[in-house]
């Protein structure tokens, strides 16, 4: 029995197996499940950010920019057209920079870095903050301020990518600070229009009530 349990021993023994690893294993059919369904959310996000941001930009010009251009002087005019359109240029290509560029990824071969940990997932070098991506199946990207995986790029976020990401963060900020103050006077009529109308309403519903309550006399 001691002879057949080492024999047992030696046949799945691994100096990287532990507690982790053998609970890795076993959960390994969740995280396929997972890893395969989070893989098509990159793609619904990414159309999702368009599809917003391309409806902002629609309302912008149906009824912010006519406002802009009846109420402001010629110089404020011109401010608003540049200041707008490169804000929105910034979006779009720090966005599109962010979605192409790849993160970077640490070397493959255990030969390129010395002195670095090895990834339980795939046995390949583990640079320091770094970490697997489930989803592009390969240790994570080289380090930046904050490597992670989002969804909305559909991709990681590394070394060579997390200016762009960041950028767009910045600029998308921006233009809704912008939107915001710029039709700041839009909404306030609006909020005025539909409360005047409540109030309009309250009215009538109030002189119907009284016509109810005390009718004419014939």
């Amino acid at each position: 029995w001691r002879y057949g349990h080492l024999c047992l021993r030696s046949l799945l023994y691994n100096s990287f197996t532990n507690g982790d690893v053998v609970l890795d294993s076993l959960f390994e059919p969740v995280y396929w499940l997972v890893d395969h369904v989070t893989r098509w959310f990159g793609v619904v996000f990414v159309a999702l950010v368009i599809a917003l941001t391309s409806s902002v930009v629609a309302i912008v010009y149906i009824c912010l920019l006519p406002l802009i251009l009846q109420t402001y002087p010629p110089g404020w005019i011109c401010w608003h057209l540049a200041y707008g359109h490169w804000n929105l240029l910034m979006i779009v290509f720090h966005y599109y920079m962010a979605i192409t560029t790849s993160p970077g990824y640490p070397p493959q071969a255990k030969d390129d870095l010395n002195g670095v940990s090895i990834c339980r997932k795939c046995i390949a070098p583990k640079p320091a903050r770094t970490h697997h991506c489930s989803i592009c199946n390969r240790q994570g990207p080289l380090p930046c301020p904050l490597p992670h995986r989002t969804a909305w790029l559909n991709n990681c976020v590394g070394h060579f990518n997390h200016r762009y990401f960041f950028s767009f963060c910045l600029f998308m900020t921006m233009g809704c600070i912008y939107c915001s103050i710029s039709g700041w006077d839009m909404f306030r009529d609006a909020y005025a229009a539909i409360e005047r109308m409540k109030l309009l309403e309250k009215e009538r519903l109030q002189v119907a009530a009284n016509q109810v309550g005390h009718p004419c006399s014939p």
